[in-house]
């Protein structure tokens, strides 16, 4: 897309002026939105002859686990082996810098928690240089609701529920998609059973991601079972989603229990597997293509500088955005050439998940906070 030229649109401004305001009056801070190119909670346990050596060891440990775990927040799973093994001198270029959260130390060993950033550039260069597609777009968290199955019995809430513990004890670094698992409490329960998580009852599901300040809520179905060809335990897990239905090819999947394979262990490993394919429906979903590139016109209106710098504080955290040029700045509009990288349809995806909505009105793109442009409830 390129730049359009300018329409009227005072109509459709002295329409929604009331509404804009209600917006920004209850727009979400973002401050505590996931940071794609910073890698946190990275902890590690070292011991060595001194306290320097193990420091030193714990720090090259940190960051290569660190920079490969940001490669997979950011691509497919299939794409990943084609990232070669680097060294610590091939890594160190693409950080920017590492802060310690928490430490301890002895005189032999060394415990730490740390947080990475890396260079946003350098490591889309990197992708590039080996054809890996990415994805930097970040979803709204998601509620993960873990039904399990075991012969006649299905249980959600109720304990035992193993496939619920292991969601809820995933210790892994943020990916794009953030999974909530819900406390269990009265309101849950109430809320939503295991009969209305089976149905995928879309009014419950909804109110339940609701109360968690989620866009959706997500079943993930695992049936307990016995392997006919090798007698072994296999899971097979099903995720569904109503209101964005998850597609066929992704909803089911197969795990046999490895050889000498503790249920423990194996539920833990199919988690992470499940928890995997829900990142990699976002992010095929929002892949962002070699040569694509777009410049796109757009009108804000707003009712005063402030509404501006909320809006404009909102489009700096669009990952795909690469840059912005204001046009046109008067008392009740800005008009922007929006400079962004992958489709239209992942720019508007990008748009909601930073609580921005883009519609367009004869001819003219506008962005607005989201909630303006729905009808009111009523």
């Amino acid at each position: 897309m390129s730049p359009l030229p300018r329409t009227s649109f005072a109509p459709v401004r002295q329409l929604l002026a009331p509404l804009f305001i209600a917006a920004i009056a209850c727009w979400p801070a973002q401050s505590s939105a996931l940071d794609v190119f910073e890698v946190k909670n990275i902890g590690v346990d070292v011991k060595a002859d001194t306290a320097a050596a193990a420091r030193q060891q714990a720090l090259a440990q940190a960051e290569r686990r660190a920079f490969y775990a940001l490669i997979s927040r950011l691509t497919l799973t299939e794409d990943q082996e084609r990232i070669p093994e680097l060294s610590g001198s091939e890594i160190a270029p693409y950080v920017r810098d590492f802060a310690v959260a928490r430490e301890k130390a002895s005189s032999v060993r060394y415990i730490a928690r740390l947080n990475y950033r890396f260079k946003p550039d350098e490591i889309r260069s990197l992708l590039r240089s080996y054809n890996v597609p990415f994805a930097e777009t970040p979803s709204k968290p998601m509620v993960i609701l873990p039904v399990y199955e075991v012969g006649a019995g299905v249980v959600l809430w109720d304990e035992p529920n193993p496939w619920r513990q292991a969601w809820s004890t995933r210790d892994q670094p943020e990916g794009l998609v953030p999974l909530i698992v819900p406390i269990g409490d009265l309101s849950d329960i109430s809320t939503v059973g295991v009969t209305e998580a089976m149905a995928g009852d879309p009014n419950r599901l909804s109110v339940l991601a609701e109360r968690y300040g989620a866009v959706s809520t997500v079943v993930a179905h695992n049936n307990l079972t016995i392997d006919q060809a090798t007698g072994r335990q296999m899971m097979t897990v099903t995720l569904s989603r109503p209101n964005d239905p998850i597609p066929v090819e992704a909803r089911t999947q197969f795990y046999v229990q490895r050889e000498n394979e503790p249920i423990d262990a194996m539920m833990a490993r199919v988690t992470e597997a499940a928890a995997k394919r829900i990142e990699n429906i976002w992010k095929r979903r929002n892949l962002i293509s070699q040569t694509g590139t777009g410049v796109l016109a757009v009108t804000v209106p707003i009712t005063g500088l402030k509404d501006w710098l909320a809006i404009r504080d909102q489009l700096s955290k669009v990952g795909i955005i690469r840059q912005s040029e204001i046009v046109l700045m008067s008392r009740d509009q800005v008009r922007v050439n929006i400079h962004y990288v992958g489709g239209a349809d992942q720019l508007v995806t990008a748009l909601e998940q930073s609580n921005l909505s883009m519609l367009q009105e004869s001819g003219e793109w506008i962005i607005m906070p989201i909630g303006v442009f729905q009808p009111p409830k009523t």
